[in-house]
């Protein structure tokens, strides 16, 4: 067995990562000008900071001079591929705790990304952090729930159950896949938080009728094109939907990806122990 894969087994063995509660329990968070979701963390059980929950960001990640202070120790290195396709080869290092409202993540595995101490920011929390725990993104409300089995029925009562399904790359990173409906034409979005707009595949312009030199689309500077599209839905309930979103159609590594401003304006719940989300029907989405 090799260093990083002995690592990764000894974190999964680990404490667990999740104090089941017998009781739902909440979160605050604020969100940046984009809608980006930012919550507080406490850190090595010592350092309480703010960062982004990005349930696009597959790895949790920390500033270099966080994860120096925390002592971190070195455990081998991940690569990763953003967004357009671009390589990302980050450090990983194990911290003594990640906690964030009841979940708790002792020896929690951490990637290392230069960026954050650019930005004057501590770090960005994945979904690997909720293997094993429901949680619910009020955005009305602006809190995070952390769900018992009995909320989660009452959940289902009013909501929608939509399946989810996953990239999990060796117990390391995490992300989540949704079923979508963009015109007619059927797309498995990642469900991403961590960006305001929704960005689909430059593949699907045409299908949809959309041309390059339209006069509505816009050429952006990375080769992208911006315009408006009629709406967008979840295709378990097609009731669930975005009116008018502005999407960019670019060369992305995956069909689409949903940003935050499709899912703002609801109630979302994250279930992936039962690989599912359940939206409310309630609840109006920024056009964007």
């Amino acid at each position: 067995m090799g260093r990083l894969a002995r690592v990764v087994f000894a974190v999964l063995l680990a404490v667990p990562a999740v104090a089941r509660q017998k009781k739902a329990t909440t979160l605050p968070f604020t969100t940046n000008p984009d809608g980006v979701v930012i919550v507080p963390v406490v850190l090595g059980g010592a350092i309480h900071t703010d960062v982004f929950l990005d349930t696009g960001a597959g790895l949790d990640g920390l500033a270099p001079s966080i994860i120096e202070k925390l002592h971190g120790k070195p455990a081998g290195a991940f690569t990763a591929f953003r967004l357009g396709g671009e390589r990302l080869d980050l450090p990983l290092f194990i911290i003594p705790e990640l906690r964030i409202g009841p979940i708790v993540k002792r020896n929690a595995l951490v990637g290392a990304w230069d960026v954050f101490d650019q930005w004057h920011f501590a770090g960005v929390i994945s979904m690997s952090d909720f293997r094993q725990e429901a949680f619910t993104l009020d955005f009305p409300n602006k809190q995070i729930i952390f769900e018992t089995s009995r909320s989660l029925r009452d959940r289902l009562k009013s909501g929608a159950p939509v399946p989810l399904t996953f990239d999990d790359e060796r117990g390391i990173m995490l992300d989540l896949f949704v079923e979508v409906l963009i015109g007619g034409q059927a797309g498995q979005c990642e469900m991403d938080t961590g960006t305001p707009d929704s960005a689909f595949s430059s593949r699907y312009m045409e299908p949809l009728g959309i041309s390059k030199d339209g006069k509505d689309v816009t050429k952006q500077a990375s080769g992208a094109y911006l315009t408006t599209v009629p709406q967008i839905a979840l295709a378990a309930d097609p009731s669930i939907r975005q009116m008018q979103p502005k999407v960019e159609f670019g060369g992305i590594i995956y069909d689409c990806v949903l940003g935050v401003h499709f899912w703002s304006g609801r109630s979302v719940t994250v279930d992936i122990p039962n690989k599912r989300l359940i939206v409310s029907r309630a609840g109006t989405q920024q056009s964007g």
